[in-house]
């Protein structure tokens, strides 16, 4: 076997303190450093370094550690010093008398060119083949060779894919050699390589190698770090029987070692030779452009067991940025740190960071080290959040990181509190013990460096739920079955905040760190809790008792109750209606909980930190789901049907809007669908046929979402204007480890979603963000009365009788807005034409004063057959149940909605229609901007679960025509990105569009045409300072579009790449304003602004000469 093509040739500009100071010189920057003006001595348990500076004696030369050492002094040539019998056969190589510390071995590579052997070999003993984690270390003193080339210094692996070789590289044009070992894993090798390293003639050098046992190699050269290679997933080499070859190959082709070896040693261990320490600590290392950074924290350690100092460090940020800074003496394990605050103004991009510490003494001690330092660009403004519930940990997103930014994510949640460590600390503290935080900080880094922000998952509540203090009682004092955090329990809330604070001590100064999930799926085991401080707390806000009747959350059936009113109207001082009102808002303590973690992250993070609660409306409709936190969201599974997932987001709204302050709102589309509800277990379907991934995989209790699913869902959810879209179920979105509770059964889903998010999200999201929802006609009340005695609501789900029915109304084309009783109350019914009165069985009084008023006006109710009897409706909806058989609900949904558009007709105008049910629409609007938004609902059975007949998951193809309440206009497709031809039907301004597949499409509805993209830029601007672009989407007359209008910007240097704030953006108003920040080392020469309008698909740009700062 040939080694040299094993190996890949490396060179290196020769890095010096004068090629430095030349570059300085040309870029004329200012460096910053500061010096921290103190050192500290390290603990006890401080490690040294290898003392290899001097002769190896005592435990390093005959330790039980050291496997093999020879040293070749007179007298004793052969013999292994370390007491061991690695007794060597001198072959072709010679001992002498100048050797590094006395004695050495004379090797050389004359001879026929690989023909002749110069080595000195030890017979093979299996100690010589160290298990797990070994070191190899020598003297060297090169001497000039006619025709230089590899040479070996020790091989016991020969061909095999056995043991360990460690050579040199041929040295390249600038007479620099690569450190090269290759190891033998029993079926194949692998090859690890250092940095470049200069080996003068004549001189000698200390050389080593270490092996951790797990995959990595680290080089070391004169006592300094000399790099590392890794290769994941390797372990011990496997041990041979070659002899071990001392100086040359072993045989064959050999490459003899041109000079004189000296105190060659194998130890058992990865060894450190390093002289010095050189790191960065916890410091970041990827920075946000023009951010105030934070200094770069470089630790200087002395790892000898002698005193060293003083001395000097440079440091060079890629040549632009330089300083240099004394070091003071260093004790033994002392450590001195030097403060390097990077120039964030350069332009976007990775730049080495070279540290260089030399201190006097004998030998002198030296140590430099490599770091990249990473600028990201600025993100831009209105980018949609596309969260990834899930990975969960450090580890899990540096694992990930490739796949969630390939896919398209731009969050995902990725550090937890040890609640445990903060709890026994008792006071401020960070939010896991150091090495766990150090992991996270530097995932943080990575994720940055990558684009995605991370979030976490912060339950402090539950985590007490443990703690038998803080667990609910019922009456008669006993803990419940299933424990619940009493969230009224003194020290519960204290914790929470205290968890929230230490969160945003430890990630909240990082960019990255984007907030936090607080408290996931709690509602569901919250249960009546009976401690003295709870009745005494519902005592306090009502002065009145618990109700005897009321025995569980669900509330108290009306029908159970003795002289309930026959009309089923009660008062709003009902003392169940009270009670209940006051354990969901503030009883069971969790909105509380809720905030005070919200509270907590806020005062010790940065501005930008948001937080959201889920499912926040699995719950009974009442305001204050969630408590003070910034975002609702709600997950959804699709099947049945994918557009059920409008009504829990129109929940959302609600639920958000009742809130003070208002809260915005995301929307998750479960990835995992329950195979017990898609594709049940041990039931064969009607013909008897299985999907292949049912054969695969016989007992998956939770499959992928199909990918029609997947797009009707999200244009479902995007159709309204929610501020991020979520997605749960990583392990059912990739492949990866089959052993998951979720499985990876459909392949196309996961580029699916790709597709949406670069063709849909990445470039409409800007703009999607700015566009509220058009103000509603039509108003859909979930009563809490009716909740409380006669135990309706959908509590999330969209599975009963009025989820049924919401999905009519959007078949019927009609556009509700979900309203709570609160709501009703502040706010009225002035609004609305139409309101849905489904589940209402029992009303307050307010509330009906409220609706016979409204239909006074002549407002239009539509009631079921449950409807409170005080309400006569003016249209009748009678409750119907649903089928198991997809395709038979199918055709029951869309009868239902043409019957419901018969029973409207001549009492309500659409704003928004379709002639065809199947495609499903709904509107937004800004200023007189429309922007009407169509799914393709029609669907079939197919042979991923179509088979079992309770989903229809593959999507046809359908055409209609769409119009809008306005007489005329221009239409603009913004998926396509052009106009459409549309038409003035019967006073309606209408057009036709044919949709594939679970398709959907969001259409811009103007008064005037697009007619220009303007761009307008200063001719000129010096690198280093700012200039101000103007953009303008113009219309026929001329003047900006009054709308939000999407549109691409590219901004290319003079070399063609593209700059800062390149992306897509949300025009509003038909204006943009661009401040460019041209960086130091950005390019001279002529640069170019292009935007392109994505509505119109016309196009505009200007040109700027970048012009070098200085004379």
């Amino acid at each position: 076997m040939k080694t040299e093509g094993m190996w890949r040739r490396q060179s290196a500009e020769s890095w010096t303190p004068g090629h430095w100071r030349a570059k300085v010189a040309v870029m004329r920057l200012i460096s910053f450093l500061v010096i921290t003006g103190f050192s500290w001595r390290a603990g006890a348990a401080a490690e040294f370094s290898q003392p290899w500076g001097e002769p190896y004696s005592g435990v390093h030369a005959t330790g039980p550690h050291v496997v093999a050492f020879w040293r070749f002094e007179p007298g004793a040539e052969d013999r292994d010093a370390s007491g061991q019998t690695n007794t060597l056969k001198f072959d072709g190589a010679a001992a002498v008398k100048e050797g590094r510390f006395g004695g050495g071995l004379q090797t050389a590579a004359e001879g026929p060119r690989g023909q002749q052997r110069h080595a000195a070999l030890a017979a093979h003993r299996p100690a010589l083949s160290p298990p797990g984690a070994f070191t190899v270390d020598l003297w060297c003193k090169l001497m000039p060779a006619k025709e230089p080339d590899q040479a070996f210094l020790v091989d016991k692996k020969y061909a095999s894919h056995n043991d360990y070789q460690f050579l040199l590289s041929a040295p390249d044009k600038s007479g620099q050699r690569v450190l090269q070992v290759s190891l033998g894993f029993g079926e194949d090798s692998a090859g690890f390589q250092s940095e470049p390293v200069r080996l003068e003639n004549g001189r000698w050098h200390h050389l080593a190698f270490s092996y951790d046992g797990r995959g990595e190699v680290r080089f070391f050269c004169d006592g300094v770090n000399a790099g590392q290679a890794r290769h994941p997933g390797r372990g011990a080499v496997m041990p041979g029987k070659n002899s071990l070859s001392i100086g040359d190959r072993l045989g064959s082709y050999y490459h003899g070692f041109p000079g004189v070896l000296d105190e060659v040693r194998i130890c058992q261990g990865a060894l450190d030779f390093r002289s010095l320490d050189l790191d960065t600590g916890n410091s970041r290392l990827v920075f946000v452009r023009q951010e105030k950074a934070p200094p770069v924290e470089l630790r200087v350690r002395n790892r000898q067991t002698a005193a060293l100092g003083p001395g000097q460090a440079a440091i060079s940020l890629a040549g632009l940025q330089t300083a240099t800074a004394p070091v003071p003496p260093l004790a033994p394990g002392a450590t001195h740190k030097l403060l390097f605050s990077p120039n964030t103004a350069l332009r976007p991009g990775s730049y080495e960071l070279r540290v260089r510490v030399e201190i006097p003494g004998q030998p002198t001690a030296r140590a430099e080290e490599k770091f990249d330092v990473t600028l990201v660009a600025r993100p831009l403004p209105n980018r949609m959040p596309v969260v990834m519930w899930g990975v969960y940990a450090p580890e899990g997103v540096q694992k990930e990181l490739g796949r969630l930014k390939e896919l398209g994510f731009t969050h995902c949640l990725g550090v937890r509190p040890h609640y445990d460590f903060i709890w026994e600390a008792k006071d401020d503290v960070l939010p896991a013990p150091p090495e766990a935080h150090a992991e996270a900080r530097r995932m943080l880094d990575a994720a940055l460096a990558n684009g995605l922000g991370i979030l976490a998952g912060a339950s402090p509540g539950s985590w007490l739920a443990a703690k038998s203090e803080f667990q609910r009682i019922n009456r008669a004092g006993k803990r419940l079955e299933k424990p619940d955090v009493c969230g009224n329990v003194p020290g519960a809330r204290e914790f929470c905040e205290q968890v929230g604070r230490a969160l945003g001590r430890g990630y909240g100064d990082h960019p990255a760190f984007a907030g936090a999930l607080i408290h996931t799926e709690v509602r569901d085991h919250t249960a009546l809790c009976f401690h003295e401080h709870d009745l005494a707390a519902f005592k306090k806000a009502t002065g009145l008792d618990y109700p005897l009747e009321a025995t569980g959350k669900a509330g108290v059936p009306y029908k159970n109750l003795k002289d309930f009113p026959a009309n089923r109207v009660v008062a709003e001082s009902h003392p169940i209606l009270q009670f209940y009102r006051w354990f969901w808002s503030v009883g069971d303590g969790w909105n509380e909980l809720h905030t005070r973690v919200h509270r907590g992250l806020h005062e010790t993070g940065h501005p930008g930190l948001w937080t959201f609660h889920d499912p926040a409306v699995r719950c009974p409709s009442l305001p204050g789901s969630g408590g003070g936190v910034d975002v609702l969201s709600q997950w959804t599974y699709s099947y049945p049907d994918p557009i059920r997932i409008g009504l829990p987001t129109d929940e959302l709204f609600a639920m958000a809007r009742a809130s003070v302050p208002p809260q915005k709102v995301m929307k998750m589309t479960q990835i995992i669908w329950y195979r017990s509800q898609t594709a049940p277990i041990g039931k064969k379907s009607a013909d008897g046929e299985t999907a292949p991934w049912e054969d695969r995989d016989p007992e998956a209790a939770y499959i992928t979402i199909a990918p029609t699913h997947l797009r009707e869902a999200f244009w479902t959810k995007i159709a309204r204007p929610i501020q991020g879209i979520m997605y749960h179920g990583w392990q059912s979105l990739v492949p990866g480890d089959s052993r998951a509770s979720y499985r990876y059964t459909h392949p196309a889903t996961q580029h699916e979603l790709r597709q949406l998010i670069q063709t849909i999200v990445e470039p409409l999201g800007p703009t999607l963000l700015q566009v509220p929802d058009r103000p509603a006609d039509v108003a859909f009340l979930e009563s809490f009365a009716s909740q409380v005695f006669a135990q309706r609501g959908e509590w999330g789900w969209s599975r009963g009788w009025a989820g049924e029915a919401y999905l009519v109304l959007q078949h019927a084309q009609l556009q509700p807005e979900v309203i709570y009783e609160d709501t009703l109350l502040k706010r009225g019914l002035a609004p609305y034409r139409v309101l849905f009165l489904l589940d209402c069985d029992v009303l307050t009084e307010p509330v009906v004063r409220q609706i016979e008023a409204f239909q006074q006006r002549g407002g239009v109710v539509i009631g079921d057959d449950r409807l409170c009897p005080a309400i006569k409706p003016n249209v009748r909806f009678p409750v119907h149940l649903r089928t198991n058989r997809a395709d038979l609900a199918y055709t029951n949904l869309l009868t239902r909605a043409r019957e419901l558009r018969n029973a409207l007709a001549g009492k309500y105008f659409w704003p928004t229609d379709s002639d065809n049910p199947d495609l499903v629409t709904r509107a937004r609007r800004y200023r007189e901007a429309d922007y009407l938004f169509v799914v393709n609902d029609k669907r079939e059975f197919g042979n991923y679960v179509g088979q079992h007949g309770l989903v229809m998951e593959n999507g046809l193809p359908s055409t209609g025509t769409l119009s809008l309440n306005r007489t005329s206009g221009h239409v603009y497709d913004l998926v396509a990105g052009r106009e459409v031809h549309a038409v003035n039907r019967a006073d309606r301004l209408a057009w036709r569009t044919d949709l594939g597949p679970g398709e959907g499409g969001v259409f811009l509805v103007l008064k005037e045409a697009i007619a220009e993209v303007r761009v307008s830029a200063p001719a000129r601007v010096k690198t280093g300072q700012t200039l101000t672009c103007q953009v303008e989407i113009l219309d026929s007359r001329r003047q900006p579009v009054p709308a939000v209008t999407p549109a691409q910007v590219e901004i290319l240097d003079a070399d063609g790449r593209a700059a800062e704030f390149s992306g897509y953006y949300g025009l509003k108003d038909g204006k943009l304003a661009l401040q460019l920040d041209i960086a130091p080392n950005d390019p001279t020469g002529c640069w170019q602004i292009r935007v392109r309008d994505l509505a119109s698909g016309l196009s505009g740009r200007a040109y700027f000469q970048v012009e070098p700062d200085g004379p």
